[in-house]
């Protein structure tokens, strides 16, 4: 019953990395599967499996560079950099920059 509790499971933080990216490309893999789909929800759920796998992808490649970026920048510097602005949900799904708006 440790597991339920914080209890120490023995892993290391990598081997639960390699573990969250395994499931990552997996979700991503039956994301992107071309088989027929038996109803519209089917489709739904394969659409945003495949989403939510690319953006754990996403969000553990840039963990891994900030880590690599960590190490080598100066703690005064880290502190004078200002806190960067959330791009929003679908441009963390499709890696786009920001929207403008034009017209009214």
């Amino acid at each position: 019953m440790g597991f339920l509790f914080g209890g120490d499971t023995g892993k290391t933080q990598g081997d639960l990395s390699d573990q969250r990216k395994r499931l990552a490309y997996a979700m991503l893999q039956q994301g992107t599967a071309t088989s027929p789909i038996q109803s519209p929800w089917e489709g739904v759920a394969r659409l945003a499996e495949g989403g939510l796998g690319g953006l754990a992808i996403r969000q553990q490649r840039q963990e891994q560079q900030a880590v690599g970026a960590a190490g080598t920048a100066a703690p005064a510097a880290a502190l004078s950099t200002p806190a960067a602005t959330s791009p929003g949900f679908l441009s963390l799904l499709f890696g786009s920059g920001p929207v403008r708006r034009t017209g009214s």
